[in-house]
């Protein structure tokens, strides 16, 4: 508990100065809206250790505002999939049991396997170099992040960690940018079930109260829980208001919790993107 408590103890820490810090110059406000399409692979390891491959379109949302040296950066992105795996693309046939007649029998089951994986990441970063030309920033990230696969039942992993991050831009000219971003999470809270399928614990608190289910997550740190994201974007300054671009984001997690059955993720993402300029 204590360590549940210090870890928000941190959080709230992070992002309050900010409000004490800004003063009340002008701000700028960009939002983009990108269309990309996410390739990788992931392992849940509590069913089987069986890789399932997903491709898919992903969507993104993101708002940034700059404010006197800060910048905060609020980011949304959601894919969803039919991951192939082995079991995926041929019927299994596994051994089940007749509670009527008491024999077991054998019967060929097809996977229906559906893949969600939605982001949400707020990120307060301060600029510390700011020339003609280069730009730099450094600050943290809380991040949210639902792994669910669904088949017969659902599984869901939930996970809320603190990162460090940075920021850098480089400006070839007034219309063309290049921008690169990295975090790196150091510590956290992940819910996920011991196994994949209707674990009783989760389903049962799911029907009493839906919050009770976070009392079931445990602290992640570096010896259960790494990962890394970056992204790089190259922007081109259509007019005041508009701009365009491409860009490339790759993020990597691993999840041991429970200890002996990891989650692995590896994701890579291709993206065109529109920004508005406020």
């Amino acid at each position: 508990m204590e360590k549940k408590l210090f870890a928000v103890s941190c959080l709230l820490f992070l992002f309050s100065f900010a409000f004490y810090a800004e003063s009340n110059d002008k701000k700028s406000i960009e939002i983009k809206f990108a269309l990309g399409w996410s390739f990788g692979c992931y392992k849940e390891t509590t069913f089987a250790n069986i890789s399932q491959s997903i491709l898919s379109p992903r969507y993104q949302l993101e708002t940034k505002i700059k404010s006197s040296s800060f910048l905060h950066t609020i980011n949304a992105d959601y894919f969803v999939c039919n991951p192939e795996s082995a079991m995926t693309k041929t019927a299994v046939v596994y051994k089940s049991y007749d509670p009527v007649s008491g024999e077991n029998y054998y019967k060929a089951f097809q996977s229906n396997l559906t893949f969600h994986k939605i982001k949400c990441q707020y990120d307060l970063n301060y600029q510390f170099i700011e020339d003609n030309k280069f730009d730099f920033y450094a600050g943290s990230s809380f991040l949210c992040n639902a792994f669910l696969q669904f088949e017969q039942y659902p599984s869901i992993s939930g996970l809320f960690s603190l990162a460090l991050s940075s920021m850098m831009t480089y400006r070839k000219d007034e219309r063309n940018l290049f921008s690169f971003n990295l975090a790196l999470p150091l510590c956290g809270y992940g819910v996920r079930p011991p196994y994949a399928g209707c674990d009783a614990r989760l389903m049962k608190y799911a029907e009493e109260d839906f919050l009770k289910i976070l009392t079931l997550g445990s602290f992640l740190s570096l010896h259960n829980y790494q990962s890394i994201l970056l992204n790089c974007e190259y922007k081109v300054r259509s007019s005041k208001h508009f701009s365009t671009g491409l860009g490339c984001d790759f993020e990597y997690a691993r999840i041991a919790e429970p200890k002996e059955r990891p989650l692995y993720y590896v994701n890579a993402n291709v993206k065109t993107f529109v920004i508005v300029h406020f």
